[in-house]
């Protein structure tokens, strides 16, 4: 027979058991190798492609790519971000098309599991 001391007791168990094995699942662990401006730097205005190169040394899983144009006070311009799909032990090439405002001064790319 189960009191409620029991049961209650029991499902704590449970509760843990179960919450532990869900922190065991893998996912990815992305970082951004390479950002490359199609034309070079010089070439900051207007219609661009901007190339980010991710590595992800995790598992497979989804992972978002963000692109943030900065001026030279550090202020975002423009901010794009792309979920891309990675297997593990998997380099990918993200791009990204933008119009390049004017007072661009810095290109930076992050990557993070999604």
């Amino acid at each position: 027979m189960h009191t409620r001391r029991t049961v209650v007791g029991g499902s704590g168990t449970e509760l843990t058991v179960g919450l532990a094995g869900c922190g065991a699942l893998a996912s990815p662990e992305p970082s951004v190798t390479e950002t490359e401006v199609d034309g070079g730097l010089d070439t900051l205005i207007g219609e661009t492609e901007v190339y980010v190169v991710v590595r992800n040394d995790g598992a497979a899983g989804d992972v978002d790519v963000t692109l943030e144009l900065l001026d030279e006070d550090g202020v975002v311009l423009y901010e794009d971000s792309q979920t891309v799909a990675f297997e593990a032990d998997e380099s990918k090439r993200v791009t990204f098309s933008v119009d390049v405002p004017e007072e661009t001064e810095e290109v930076t790319a992050t990557a993070s599991a999604a």
